[in-house]
């Protein structure tokens, strides 16, 4: 079975006399969720890439050992697992093998120690190589990187790093990263899991490690499309103004997606600007590919926009869709969101703020609705740090935005409407 794409927008015509702007959501719903409750997991091709240099010191090099060593005893024979590690240099543990006995693999795991710089790139470049030796179309084929990110050794470049990772991604092989420590680099892990179409996740304890791999083991097995790709074809004079989502562009110019799971619709907020409109012209075309598990043909949805007509005096009067509605007020909010971390990195603390109030200014007409407490909850605790604390303040603000665009594992805050 295939997704469906569902056109929305926020009112049900547009102008004939005048020109005008559409908010159009775009929503694409996967297939129907099956019952999974005999239905046997796809077999699993993982690269485990270990960061041990020196600021993997202490609790950090401990946690993500245990954090890998806990993947390992979870596979099967039916699962490949290579191990790999970095400081400045690359070592490989555990070549990429069928798990036979996990105890091999986490013996390798618990022997490692700290080293020198970060090389990063090169240790999950190492790994990318490790999994696409042994590629499976029927398997899912994921490198999974345990580190706090600081790069400082090889190719530390993020748009440069994100570049490698979306063309790997392109062959099917994704990426998650797990941040180890308070001071991990978000933008830098969270460029690389939105380019390589994975899940982000941030380990404070080794106590939340049985549910981080069972989420991730789910996103893993629920997955109806990898590679999403969209993109937007105005008609008729009509243009795109913008998506507000900000998803990153793939090299032909399309919007990159998250991958699609059963149970988990994907919106995505378009703004376009019309001319005076004219009765039974298509608006736009918006056409979706993906790549189904188990399945290296790409698969193409393609549909059309068309609305009436009516005379501008009519159009505000119309109903507004509160899903729609709902929707452009969240993504107005996370774009509130990322200027707020911009005003930080300048040290501007009252921009920050202005623009935090923005946020909850897009916000407020969901205030009374239960399903969006946890968006105020958040924006009041960030707007508390902000003085007394700016960089952790800029950590749980980080995180917001990046949740609007891609899989973000929390075992504490359910993650924003998508």
């Amino acid at each position: 079975m295939e997704p469906t794409l569902l056109l929305r927008p926020l009112r049900p015509a547009v102008a004939a006399g005048a020109a005008c702007t559409l908010d159009l959501l775009i929503t694409i719903q996967p297939p129907p969720m099956p019952d999974l409750t005999d239905r046997p997991r796809p077999p699993l091709n993982l690269a485990l890439v270990i960061d041990r240099s020196g600021s993997m010191g202490g609790s950090k090099l401990d946690y993500a050992k245990k954090a890998a060593c806990f993947v390992a005893a979870q596979l099967t024979s039916a699962d490949r697992l290579a191990v790999l590690a970095f400081d400045n240099e690359v070592t490989l543990v555990v070549g990429s093998t069928p798990v036979q006995d996990p105890q091999w693999f986490t013996q390798a795991i618990n022997r490692l120690e700290c080293g020198g710089s970060t090389a990063l790139f090169d240790g999950w470049h190492a790994g990318v190589l490790q999994v696409a030796k042994h590629f499976n179309p029927a398997a899912l084929n994921r490198v999974l990187l345990l580190s706090d990110g600081q790069a400082n050794s090889g190719l530390t470049d993020t748009r440069a790093i994100a570049r490698k990772v979306s063309g790997l991604t392109e062959r099917g092989v994704s990426t998650s990263a797990f941040g180890l420590g308070e001071d991990f680099d978000e933008d830098l892990m969270g460029a690389m899991v939105t380019a390589g179409n994975g899940t982000l996740a941030h380990i404070e304890s080794p106590q939340q490690l049985e549910e981080l791999y069972a989420a991730e083991l789910r996103g893993l097995a629920t997955t109806a499309g990898r590679n999403l790709t969209l993109s937007i074809q105005p008609l008729h004079g009509a243009e795109v103004l913008e998506v507000l989502n900000h998803f990153p562009l793939s090299p032909n110019g399309h919007h990159q997606l998250p991958d699609l799971r059963l149970g988990q619709e994907l919106n995505v907020a378009v703004r376009l600007k019309l001319p005076p409109w004219q009765a039974k012209q298509a608006i736009a075309r918006v056409h979706l590919d993906w790549t189904p598990p188990g399945n290296a043909c790409r698969q193409h949805l393609q549909t059309d926009l068309s609305l009436p007509i009516r005379a501008m005096e009519e159009i505000d009067a119309l109903p507004e869709d509160p899903i729609v509605a709902a929707e452009f007020a969240i993504q107005q909010a996370n774009l509130a969101r990322k200027k707020a971390i911009e005003c930080i990195d300048r040290g501007d603390i009252a921009g920050a703020q202005s623009s935090l109030a923005l946020a909850r200014y897009c916000m407020a007409p969901m205030l009374d609705d239960h399903c969006y407490a946890m968006e105020f909850a958040l924006m009041d605790e960030h707007e508390t740090l902000l003085l007394s604390d700016p960089n952790k303040a800029r950590k749980g603000l980080s995180k917001g935005w990046l949740r609007s665009i891609l899989h973000v594992w929390d075992d504490k805050k359910e993650p924003a409407k998508q």
